[in-house]
């Protein structure tokens, strides 16, 4: 985790916005699942999708080693019980769909992330809320300061947590905007 979290919920689209949480910081919350399907880089084209692999769960520890900022962008998704199949057009439209989703329910997925420079920029749609409250919990070090899990549930304001202090934040996609200002 870096040393602030900016951070808001669309409780419609059930979806975080968050710049702060790397991909280190959710691999507690994976736990459960069978392993992740991850996409590298591009997104694809709807007639050539960019190719994705399967990561199983014990793998997740060392896939924190990497430099996944150096990738630019990424996706990524749960999963439970067997890998999908390599080529599965489902799963490559999935992860190369920035639109409003929610995790793919053949993949029996809690999470579906896209990431832009580890740490820089999430978009994190769940299942349940639940899930996504208990990623939060032990992604978000106490240092930075005590994030109101109801009022974020709500979804009202933005937050900026840094050194201890939560302040009340624009929502925003551009997350630059917001980090230009803050630091």
């Amino acid at each position: 985790m870096r040393h602030y979290l900016y951070i808001w919920h669309d409780p419609a689209e059930r979806m975080l916005v968050a710049s702060g949480i790397e991909f280190k910081d959710c691999i507690a919350a994976l736990g459960k699942a069978d392993g992740i399907v991850l996409r590298k880089g591009s997104a694809g084209t709807l007639k050539k999708p960019a190719a994705w692999q399967t990561l199983m769960r014990q793998q997740l520890p060392a896939l924190a080693h990497e430099d996944i900022h150096a990738w630019g962008s990424h996706a990524w998704a749960d999963y439970r019980g067997a890998p999908p199949a390599a080529g599965d057009a489902e799963v490559a439209a999935l992860l190369g769909h920035h639109g409003a989703l929610t995790p793919l329910p053949a993949l029996g997925s809690r999470f579906l992330a896209f990431a832009h420079d580890d740490g820089w920029y999430l978009k994190l749609f769940y299942r349940e809320w639940d899930d996504a409250a208990a990623l939060l919990a032990g992604a978000i070090a106490p240092s930075l300061g005590a994030l109101d899990m109801d009022a974020l549930r709500q979804g009202a304001d933005a937050c900026w947590l840094q050194d201890g202090a939560v302040q009340l934040e624009l929502k925003t996609h551009d997350i630059d905007s917001v980090l230009n200002r803050r630091l």
